[in-house]
């Protein structure tokens, strides 16, 4: 007789990496395919910062843990990027390190809520929330956002949508849309938050990845808000699985004893890394310059194959397509595209389970060669 197993993992998969994880295979096995599918950076961790990593290895070859939240050199130095970019001032204890932002959502969603507590989110968005949370046993309310406000809330939408919630997760500049909240109207979004007792959970993972407006940091308008960051987009460092949180200072200890007993700690040869990383913003920057050629690329280049209705994509390296004139089915067409066209790209139902039917993620985070071949066969395919 079979044991019985925990409703815990009975969530949607995770369709961008199911995709990431095909396209591996068919590459294996001689396929050459485009990858637009992905929110993977070409590059990788700029050349100084893995010298120093190396440095430290062979300094210290046994690589033993490091306190549960994180190398103290490294939390510090993350205080001073707050410091120097956003002009905010904040103590380092107040930094954890986590094991990817996606543990970094664990910690945050476990020291914050109740089981049974209640989370918005507003549509389309990031898979991995909504999954998160459900296993975490947490209630999840999916509010609709559209073109007219760039898919992104505004505080008088929370006032007229958000009732009885326990928290909110924003996310600026967006996965999938590319979208940024401005300064004014986030600063709004977090009175709200304070006013009526919801915590605001703010995932910062794509700053730095900005075309034009710079993404204001939640940090500078509430002192109750939970601020996730990761390495894996601006800093490239996808593979070395490496986050931070910012939190409230009465909850560092219970970060602390969650992470203790959750991860143990961050992997050191990483958060090595990480340290030297903060030097490199010069290259890591030229990255942007590329990103933002492959974005003016893709506007130039997508429309010819029909795939004109796309999000204004002010950061990140995203578009979020509106195909509804291509399909009505994103899945199919998705599926279609990578088997004929050989490119990879996300259907929209990973982001919006209610109008990813007609929509898809187009990642511009692969080399300028890899982005004019994926439009040139694109534009074949659809002829």
């Amino acid at each position: 007789m079979p044991l019985k197993l925990s409703t815990r993992s009975d969530i949607f998969s995770f369709r961008a990496l199911d995709l990431l994880k095909e396209v591996n295979a068919r590459e294996a096995a001689g396929e050459n395919i485009v990858r637009m599918g992905a929110g993977q950076p070409c590059f990788g961790a700029p050349d100084a910062a893995l010298q120093y990593a190396k440095e430290m290895i062979n300094a210290d070859p046994k690589q033993g843990y490091t306190d549960a939240v994180g190398m103290a050199l490294l939390r510090d130095r993350i205080a001073v990027y707050y410091r120097d970019t956003y002009g905010k001032d904040i103590d380092y204890s107040r930094v954890v390190i986590t094991a990817g932002s996606s543990a970094a959502f664990v910690l945050a969603f476990c020291a914050s809520f109740e089981t049974g507590d209640t989370i918005a989110l507003t549509t389309p968005t990031y898979p991995a929330y909504r999954n998160i949370l459900k296993a975490c046993g947490l209630n999840v309310v999916e509010l609709e956002v559209g073109k007219d406000t760039d898919y992104q809330p505004t505080a008088a939408f929370l006032e007229e949508n958000c009732k009885n919630i326990d928290g909110i997760i924003i996310e600026s500049p967006a996965n999938p849309t590319g979208e940024i909240i401005d300064a004014n109207e986030l600063k709004k979004i977090c009175e709200w938050c304070d006013t009526n007792g919801v915590r605001l959970i703010s995932d910062e993972a794509y700053h730095g990845i900005t075309y034009g407006e710079k993404a204001q940091t939640a940090l500078k308008f509430s002192d109750n808000v939970i601020v996730l960051n990761t390495f894996s987009k601006y800093f490239a460092m996808t593979g070395w699985r490496l986050g931070w949180l910012v939190v409230p200072e009465n909850m560092i200890d219970p970060m602390k004893k969650l992470a203790e007993s959750l991860f143990v700690a961050p992997p050191t040869i990483s958060q090595e890394v990480a340290y030297r990383v903060f030097d490199c913003q010069d290259v890591l920057n030229d990255y942007v310059s590329q990103y933002k050629n492959n974005r003016d690329l893709l506007i130039k280049e997508l429309p010819k194959a029909g795939i004109e209705n796309l999000s204004a994509a002010k950061g990140a390296f995203y578009f979020y397509a509106d195909i509804s004139n291509l399909t009505n089915d994103s899945e199919q067409f998705c599926a279609r595209m990578l088997d004929e066209a050989k490119v990879a790209c996300t259907a929209g139902m990973d982001f919006d389970l209610a109008r990813g039917h007609t929509t898809m993620r187009i990642s511009y985070a692969g080399s300028e060669a890899d982005m004019l071949e994926g439009c040139t066969r694109l534009q074949k395919w659809l002829a």
